[in-house]
């Protein structure tokens, strides 16, 4: 069993630290520099990290173990996503746990906003008692308009369902179809020209950086109020306090910043008709809680099972899928192994055929499973879900995936197809149980084998004695056999032998030289 290592570099709750314990050797270290990550990271398989600590390329270039980041939270723009992506480290991330509490924290924000609620709070303590000085306004029958229609924009514009609001919304990858019930789908700059209040819940990315920048902002309705719970830098906040200080938006609250923590002298400090809390979106003691956990087991499942839930670099597996597709991803991705081992020859082409219950939704993580369970034994390299597909191009090996409605003997079944020095040949698994790989077919051979190493293949004459010959053999060398499968086709037998420890040298050569043994293959 591998001995992982894994590295937690900011704040995961005691509940996840112990989930990483029975994973693997832990290390917590918070507070780290750029330098400091950079020297610790070559001994680490697995790195966890909120919002604190940045992720750089440089921090990365000696991390020749590391696997997996995990990013406790949502946000991924303290990760160089690219250039984890280039040195085949899986980035993945916890969108689910922390979606309701930061939606939760942007209409409280609203609300605060609307009512003038800090203002009046300060005022108070000033020992002032001026009511009038902080008439606010109703939010029902207002339109809320949300820019970005993910999980924590959905929250925010179902909770402005539930208060009456008329909620309007941009997201260019939703449709009307699939909006939430009581959301009007619209171009972003009828969102701006309608909206009494504009909440913000985009990811930051090129294309989002200062995405209401000078011109946005004065295309917003004259007295309305900005939220922005998302990621500092989607807001120019100079162009938002000219904003504010010219009177065209009657407030704003933000939660986020483009430089964190913010200074102390900063000119949103100074600027009228502002909320402002310290990066508080997602803390809550549930959604503290359920980062943690989720992380936590994301972590195990990778590094045990090589199951990647939530990629941000892979494709994406939801955790609501990974009952289902995860005992397929290995299959597939030992099959592709199995198959590529026992038949030699540069690997030209490979398909991937799903049948039955097997979800298309999946198809893509399942072709990256195939790709990384058969060019891990033809390449040179570390070969990850996160390169497997450019590996792939780079060697110009055609990859194909369909789903079937042949009729077999399975209600699932995954077939590998790959074309090696131009010789066709395949190998077909189901799960039994859902949890129990079998390969049922490899070529034209029928059986019920675990394709998994170590293991030895043969084909061999089908005649009494030669079993008992190849098994005197491996015994002669110490190795012992953990189970065995034949199968029969035109008067040549497949023999598939798993084993307890991997084949020697001279255990492979004593076998080959068996007088029955046609073929011998090990699979590692």
């Amino acid at each position: 069993m591998t001995s992982w290592n894994i590295l937690v570099a900011d704040d995961l709750s005691a509940e996840g630290l112990e989930i990483l314990r029975r994973c693997g050797t832990v290390t917590s270290h918070k507070g780290m520099s750029e330098d400091q990550l950079r020297d610790a990271l070559p001994s680490f398989h697995a790195l966890v990290v909120r919002s604190a600590t940045k992720v750089t390329r440089r921090s990365l270039e000696l991390a020749d173990h590391l696997a997996v980041i995990g990013r406790a939270g949502i946000g991924v723009d303290n990760i160089d996503v690219d250039a984890a992506t280039e040195r085949g480290i899986v980035v993945m991330n916890t969108p689910e746990a922390g979606a309701v509490t930061t939606g939760e924290h942007a209409i409280a924000l609203l609300l605060a906003m609307a009512r003038r609620i800090a203002a009046a709070d300060a005022s108070m303590r000033r020992g002032e008692w001026e009511k009038s000085a902080f008439t606010g306004v109703e939010i029902r029958g207002k339109t809320l308009g949300v820019l970005g229609l993910g999980r924590i924009g959905s929250v925010v514009a179902e909770r402005g369902v539930g208060l009456q609001m008329q909620v309007v919304a941009y997201d260019p990858a939703v449709s009307q179809q699939s909006a939430p019930t009581g959301v009007r789908m619209v171009e972003l700059d009828e969102l701006l020209g309608s909206a009494d209040f504009v909440t913000v819940h985009v990811p930051l990315m090129p294309a989002t950086e200062h995405l209401l920048d000078a011109d946005r902002i004065g295309k917003m309705k004259p007295g309305a109020m900005l939220v922005h719970a998302a990621r500092g830098g989607i807001v120019d906040e100079q162009a938002l306090c000219d904003a504010l200080d010219r009177g065209h938006l009657a407030g704003a609250a933000l939660d986020v910043f483009e430089k964190e923590p913010l200074a102390q002298d900063h000119r949103l400090l100074r600027t009228p008709n502002l909320v402002v809390t310290p990066h508080l979106g997602a803390s809550t003691k549930e959604a503290k809680r359920g980062v943690s956990l989720d992380m936590a087991n994301q972590i195990a499942t990778c590094l045990k099972r090589g199951v990647v839930l939530n990629g941000i670099n892979v494709p994406r597996i939801a955790p609501s899928e990974a009952t289902m597709v995860g005992p397929y991803l290995d299959l597939v991705h030992n099959l592709a192994s199995f198959l590529v081992q026992v038949f030699p020859g540069r690997v030209q082409s490979l398909r991937l055929t799903l049948q039955g219950g097997v979800p298309e939704s999946a198809a893509s993580s399942l072709t990256v499973a195939m790709l990384s369970g058969a060019l891990a034994h033809r390449l040179e390299g570390p070969v990850t879900p996160v390169n497997a597909r450019r590996l792939a191009e780079q060697h110009q090996i055609r990859v194909h995936t369909e789903s079937s409605s042949m009729k077999r003997d399975f209600m699932n079944l995954v077939r590998v197809e790959a074309v090696l020095d131009e010789q066709r040949h395949q190998i077909s698994g189901t799960v039994l149980g859902q949890r129990h790989g079998r390969m049922v077919e490899l070529d034209s051979f029928l059986l019920d084998a675990i394709p998994e190493g170590p293991a030895l293949v043969t084909w061999h004459a089908d005649r009494p004695g030669v079993l008992g010959e190849l098994g005197t053999a491996l015994g002669r060398h110490a190795i012992n056999i953990a189970r065995v499968q034949l199968a029969e086709h035109d008067g040549q037998a497949l023999g598939i032998l798993n084993l307890s420890q991997p084949l020697t040298d001279d255990a492979f050569a004593a076998v080959a030289s068996l007088p029955g043994i046609a073929v011998a293959r090990a699979v590692v």
